[in-house]
This record gives C-alpha cells, structure tokens and sequence, in this order.
C-alpha cells in the first residue's frame, strides 16, 4: 500500500475513533423540552433564585399582558421560536444553555388568557464550568424582556439580545412612552454579560468616586473613592450593614437615617490587582465614550453616581437613576458594592 494512503488512513481512524468517543455532557445531551425542564428545575439550591417551578415558553406562548405584540411579532421575524437554545457563549469548548419561560417569581391580579396569574417572563443562561453550573440573567433589568439570538463573531458563539427601548415623548400633549427595538452583542467577561467590544481604550485611570443615594426601602448609601495609588475610603451612610432578615436591624438603620447619624468612614490600601481589575473593566466598557445620564422608566429607585479622573486629569461622570445603563455599567457597579467588603478597611476616628 502506497504510504501516503497509509497514512491518510492512520488520520481518518484517529479522527474517527475520537468523534465517537467524545462524552457529551449533560447539557448536549438535552434534546427535549421536558428534559430541560427538568435539568433546569434540579440545578435550584435555593428558593430565591426561582428554579423549582421553572416553566419553559417559547415567546409567543406568554400573554399579551405581560409581553408586547411588538418584541412577539420581531421574534417571529428572527426565527426565534424556541424555549431553549445551545452554544458555547464562554468559549471555554463546553454547551451552554439559553432558555425561556417563566419561573413563577411574580403574581398579578389580572388573570391571564390561560387561566394564570403569573407576570413573569425570563431569558436565562446556564454556563457549563466542567465540575459545576452558573445561572445568568440576560435581562438588562427587571422589566426588560431580551430576545437571545445566537451570533457568530470569528467562528465563536455569542449572544444578540433584541428588547424595547423606552424614552419619553417630549412633543407628546400628554405623558406618554415611545419604544424601539434595539439590540446588544453580548460577551461573557468578568464573569458576566457585558457589551461585546473588539477595541477596548486603554486610558490610564487615576481616581474612581462612586456615590449612591436612598430609594424606596433599604437599597445602601455610601461615598467611596479609589485611588491609582491605594488610598481608598469608603463613607457608610446608610444600610451598609443591616441584616435584611432581622426586622431590628432595619429599625435600627432608619432611626441612625433619620438622625443624620453616618454608619461610619473607613481607609484602606486598596489592593493593586482589584484596581486593575476594575481599570479594565472601565477600558472594556469604552467609559469615556457613554452617556452622561441613565435612567429606567420607573419611580422610587436609587440613583449613583460615577467620576472617573483620567489621563492626567480628564474627568467622565455618569448619572444612573436605576442602576442599569449598560450591561457593562450593571456589571462595574457589581465591583464597586463589592469593594466595601473585600478590602482591609479600617474605620476613622
């Protein structure tokens, strides 16, 4: 036999012998909607993430009540048809999974066409790590419906999301809301969903302020500042530390609100890679190129407020009435609440 033949035969048996011996994981092997049901319900490990009763939907099934004709007739248009979809959105080479439903976390006194009363609508990812599963909301907000399409950017896969946009009309007589569909390109970094970005800035980022103020209910108020060098404090206003189960700890916090009493001021050295994380974060998320002021299309929510000194003194400040301007933003704000936790903090006298 010709070598060369030979040899072409040793590299098809091989490719061959490997193709059928892959071992699928749990999730490639999902084919039916019952049997995502139920992988999705087994992954609850607690009441509050709303996985037990999970019932999966295709888009068109939910009621007009709680999803518009408008985001059901642009799914239609996209083909999108199905309750749960497959792909790799981590590029880690394991499936993840895209599903849709409704996972009974909210009630509504107006009873649907079916019979029911839930107001629910979700689009969630599960992320296979391997040894373990991580749940992902791909909503923008709690209002926001998103319709997921899988797009494909340099051979890997990644997530479109299609949602209303809603803005006010100014030329209106009376109070009313305009909407548009608008869409993201999704990419999974820093452990989680953040606008998809090939050329991230490098600006060198010198002071980071984050400020926030109350909303209706215990939402935390504090000032915090982050310095390139370390030098970082971190002023307590209010509910920074109450225990959200202890009805006590609640009254305790709105009597020290009510007296203009301050839970405390803190300094720290920061930690040099947390800064960097963060400096990374902000040149992903192009900061210097957003907009000045966000704001969701409701009442009684907390407003923050972000001022990035750069490049030798270049300033961006961010207003977010609702904390969700961007997934990227949602995803910075995440750090910065986290910040008055993780660091070596101690207080002022």
């Amino acid at each position: 036999m010709d070598r060369k033949i030979f040899f072409l035969l040793i590299i098809l048996i091989n490719q061959f012998y490997f193709s059928q011996s892959k071992v699928l994981s749990k999730i490639d092997n999902l084919e039916t909607t019952l049997e995502v049901e139920s992988f999705i319900r087994s992954q609850s490990k607690d009441k509050r993430d709303y996985l037990s009763q999970f019932e999966l939907r295709t888009i068109e099934r939910f009621d007009d009540n709680n999803l518009s004709r408008k985001i059901k007739r642009f799914a239609d248009s996209l083909g999108i048809n199905k309750s749960f979809y497959k792909g790799d959105f981590n590029h880690d080479g394991r499936t993840d999974l895209i599903f849709i439903g409704d996972d009974k976390s909210c009630q509504s006194s107006q009873k649907n066409s079916d019979g029911t009363n839930s107001c629910n609508t979700s689009t969630k990812v599960f992320f296979d790590l391997g040894n373990t599963y991580i749940l992902k909301n791909l909503q923008p907000n709690h209002s926001d419906f998103v319709i997921p399409v899988i797009s494909k950017i340099n051979d890997q896969d990644y997530i479109t999301v299609f949602f209303e946009e809603f803005t006010e009309d100014l030329e209106a007589s009376t109070f009313r809301y305009n909407s548009k569909i608008i869409s993201k390109t999704l990419d999974y970094k820093f452990d989680n969903f953040v606008e998809y970005n090939p050329y991230p800035t490098s600006h060198f980022i010198q002071k980071i302020e984050y400020s926030t103020d109350m909303c209706y209910g215990t939402c935390p108020m504090f000032n915090i500042v982050l310095n390139k060098n370390g030098r970082s404090t971190f002023i307590a206003k209010a509910f920074n530390f109450i225990d959200n189960n202890n009805p006590r700890s609640q009254e305790k916090a709105y009597k020290a609100l009510n007296k203009n009493r301050n839970e405390g001021s803190f300094k720290a050295q920061l930690n040099v890679e947390d800064f960097a994380k963060i400096e990374t974060i902000l040149n992903y998320i192009n900061f210097s190129n957003l907009s000045d002021s966000y704001f969701v299309n409701w009442t009684d929510d907390q407003t923050s407020n972000l001022k990035i000194t750069y490049n030798n003194g270049e300033v961006k400040t961010i207003e977010d009435y609702g904390l969700s301007g961007t997934y990227g933003l949602k995803l910075l704000y995440k750090k910065l609440f986290d910040i008055r936790f993780n660091q070596e903090w101690k207080k002022i006298k």
